[in-house]
Formats: C-alpha cells, structure tokens, sequence
C-alpha cells in the first residue's frame, strides 16, 4: 500500500500542533481541551472551508450561548422534569433552524448545535464559578483548536509539499516510462 506524501503531512501537521495546542491549553490553564478537538473536528469533517470560518466562528458563538440559555431554563424547577426539559430543548432547536433558515442564513446549524452540544456537555458535569471566564475559555479553546490545529497544520502540509512535491506531478501528462514502453 503506497502512502500519499499528503496523508504523511495530514498526519504529522495535525500531530505536531495538537502537541502544540496541549502546551498552549497547559500553559494558559485552558482545561476545556475538548471544545478545541469537536471544533477542529466539525471543521475538517465540513472540508476545511475557509471561506466559511466566520460562519463557523459566530455560530459556535451562538451555540455557546444557546447552551447557557438552555442551562438557565434548566435551572428553573418547573422546566427540569423530563418532559418540560424535552419540549424545550425541542423548542430551542426548532428556534435555532427557524432563524437560520430566515433571518440568520449565514449561520450554519451543524456548528451552532455542536458548540451547544459541547457547552451542555460541560456546564452540566462541572461546576461553574466564574461564568464570563467559563465562556472566555471555551470560546478560546474553539478557537485554539481550529487556528492552532487546524490551520497551523494545513499551513504545515502546504510547505511540506512545495518543499516535496511528487514527482508524479513534476512529469509531462503524456510522458512514457519504461515500464509502459515493453
């Protein structure tokens, strides 16, 4: 099986600066390491889209705070039960498609509910003391993790394969080898 140089610089690049981005998550003190791999994961799974980044970057934002108000609401002992809790998570949802879907439509969905989704998942098994520093981080993170994982390591294959093109590529399209003159 013959390995393309652009799956080696895939691999490395995002190898190399996810070691990166741990240094930088240890060192400002960022513990939310997760939000930045489903960040960086939504964006390479979307084909690294770059013309849509700040698409992405304002709905993960309205995801965060989709995920605050659904805490909120959850907060409030009427709306906490199962069915009350179901209707409006239902309710937000349909929310959610109805603004994009009208007056929103630079928003994309998959990103809002990803980041809402990432939000819930760790407001609701730690507790929060500081709540403008909670967003700041988790917003931070998202943000680490597409510009230091994701467009670090596309940057790194870029140069990778300047510096090694294949030499499939540096070959006139009707070229013969020897293998194809017997």
């Amino acid at each position: 099986m013959k390995i393309s140089k652009k799956v080696w610089f895939d691999a490395i690049g995002v190898g190399l600066f996810t070691l990166v981005y741990s240094l930088i998550m240890g060192g400002l003190s960022l513990w939310m390491g997760s939000a930045a791999f489903v960040a960086v994961s939504y964006f390479f799974g979307a084909g690294f889209p770059k013309d849509k980044l700040w698409n992405i970057l304002l709905s993960f934002a309205l995801g965060i705070l989709w995920g605050l108000i659904a805490f909120r609401l959850l907060q409030i002992p009427s709306i906490a039960p199962l069915w009350p809790s179901a209707i409006m998570f239902g309710l937000l949802t349909f929310v959610v498609l109805f603004l994009q879907g009208t007056i929103m439509k630079f928003t994309i969905v998959p990103a809002w509910l990803i980041a809402w989704g990432t939000t819930m998942l760790i407001i609701t098994n730690i507790t929060v003391h500081n709540w403008s520093l909670f967003v700041v981080q988790l917003y931070g993170s998202m943000l680490l993790g597409i510009f230091v994982i994701g467009y670090a390591s596309d940057f790194f294959k870029q140069i990778m394969l300047r510096l090694f093109p294949d030499k499939e590529q540096d070959k006139p399209v009707d070229a013969v080898t020897e293998d194809e003159q017997d």
